[in-house]
């Protein structure tokens, strides 16, 4: 009997739903200069671990140049290095680091200097496009409810897989939001992206979710998108039916990518209009064809409207 009791229990409690707090990765854009050389900077900061990894490009190179970074946010100073890399040489080299005070989360203020043993230091002057005052990332908690999903097949990794049963947004030690709408929706690590999706200036958030026995496409997210007005989130259902997006917030685009291992891919874009993506532009490459395919589109009537066909080599 006694061991029974302990088998229901250890049933149970595999089962049970359990509250975690979430990790929460902000993405912040900035632009600026080194000296006098316009840069764009993207950083993805870690807000357990205090880590930061990223990218910047200068602006007269385009954003096809992009130097990686990768560093630490410690007690308001950023120091970060640069790799850029070596074709000769077939390798990632560190060419650069950043000493940067993050000031009232709106800017980034300090030096670059090519290596710790050079004496040039060049002025650094950043400001970020997201209303940082307005949304402050170390205010909010998010707080995931899950248990252990119930599979109908046992995939090799099957432990890592949870039902996300609901979804509580604290600010301040205040919940403010709870989200439910997750059924069927499975998730590995607890964690939120914080990041503007619609280019408004506001950080949004996206939640990852996976697909258990996947071997391509065994990832995307769920979309949240946060009106100032209505101070709350409202899930995106446009973004969540196109899957893994990436956002260019210079650019103010947004563009999914697809491919099918044989040489045919393709990229597509697109742009915000009366709270709609509408699709502006296709890029296609197909197998044994020299030629890029690009199909042009103009928003109308709220429609993509095809405006033109082309071929590039």
């Amino acid at each position: 009997m006694k061991k029974m009791l302990v088998m229901l229990l250890i049933t149970f409690s595999f089962f049970e739903i359990k509250a975690q707090e979430a990790k929460i990765i902000s993405i912040i854009n900035f632009t600026g200069s080194i000296d006098k050389y316009p840069i764009e900077m993207r950083l993805e900061i870690n807000q357990k671990s205090d880590s930061v990894a990223g990218e910047y490009y200068y602006k007269k190179n385009g954003n096809t140049q992009k130097i990686m970074l990768e560093g630490m946010l410690k007690d308001g100073e950023l120091n970060l290095q640069e790799n850029t890399f070596n074709i000769a040489n077939r390798k990632y080299e560190t060419t650069g680091n950043f000493k940067l005070n993050y000031i009232d989360q709106i800017s980034l203020n300090g030096t670059w200097r090519k290596s710790a043993k050079n004496t040039l230091y060049l002025t650094v002057k950043l400001a970020a496009k997201e209303n940082l005052k307005a949304f402050n990332p170390s205010n909010y908690v998010f707080q995931y409810a899950r248990n252990r999903a119930k599979l109908g097949y046992i995939p090799a990794d099957a432990q890592y897989y949870f039902d996300l049963v609901s979804l509580k947004v604290f600010i301040n030690k205040s919940m403010r939001w709870i989200f439910t709408d997750f059924e069927d929706v499975y998730t590995k690590e607890a964690e939120i992206i914080l990041e503007d999706l619609n280019f408004d200036g506001y950080l949004d958030f996206k939640v990852p979710i996976y697909y258990p026995g996947l071997a391509k496409g065994d990832y995307s997210y769920r979309y949240f998108i946060y009106y100032p007005e209505k101070r709350g989130f409202i899930q995106n259902t446009q973004l969540n039916e196109m899957g893994v997006v990436f956002f260019d917030a210079v650019r103010k685009e947004a563009q999914t990518i697809d491919a099918d291992g044989s040489g045919n891919e393709g990229t597509k874009y697109f742009r915000w209009q009366n709270e709609k993506m509408f699709l502006i532009k296709e890029e296609r490459d197909y197998e044994n064809d020299i030629y890029t395919h690009i199909t042009s589109y103009k928003i109308e009537n709220g429609k993509s409207v095809l405006v033109k066909t082309e071929k590039k080599k």
